[in-house]
């Protein structure tokens, strides 16, 4: 991790997917809210629930268990959706559970190895983090979502307003 010194400290929220937990820079997580079913969106990839209405914007919802693992996971009362600010927009990142927001080190952040992540995905995780005895896998935001899903999200709802 380039310019940063070893002692700088970090935020980050903590959620988890089936035992796996992972984290996001907290300066980039808008708000936490209770999972609600999205509204589906014709054509949109698998990995897109649909949108939801927040506070009058209309934000894309990705089940991110399906992006990262391939099969989603079966909702329940602690699930949540995890609205997050990227280069597109904002996007809801549903999640199993987010549980508390986190400090910790820039030392403690290590650079994940190449082998784990998928040629498409590599880009999405920024490091694996040693927490208070537990491994975090980091995410970047930007990269869990290529733009053009974002544009296809779009291109389908105005044309379904259209109708």
């Amino acid at each position: 991790m380039e310019g940063t010194s070893s002692d700088a400290v970090r935020q980050v929220v903590l959620f988890t997917l089936g035992e796996e937990e992972f984290g996001l820079p907290v300066e980039r997580v808008t708000s936490i809210i209770r999972y609600e079913k999205p509204t589906p969106v014709p054509h949109a990839p698998d990995f897109v629930e649909g949108v939801i209405n927040l506070r009058g914007q209309i934000v894309p919802v990705v089940d991110l268990g399906r992006r990262l693992f391939g099969e989603g996971s079966s909702r329940s009362g602690s699930s949540r959706v995890i609205v997050t600010e990227t280069t597109a927009g904002l996007v809801g990142f549903a999640v199993d559970s987010a549980h508390e927001v986190a400090r910790m080190s820039a030392a403690a952040v290590m650079q994940t190895p190449e082998s784990l992540a998928s040629s498409e995905l590599a880009d999405a995780f920024e490091g694996v983090a040693d927490h208070e005895g537990r491994l975090v896998m980091l995410l970047v935001p930007d990269k869990l979502v290529p733009p053009a899903v974002f544009v296809s999200v779009t291109d389908a709802e105005e044309a379904s307003a259209d109708v």
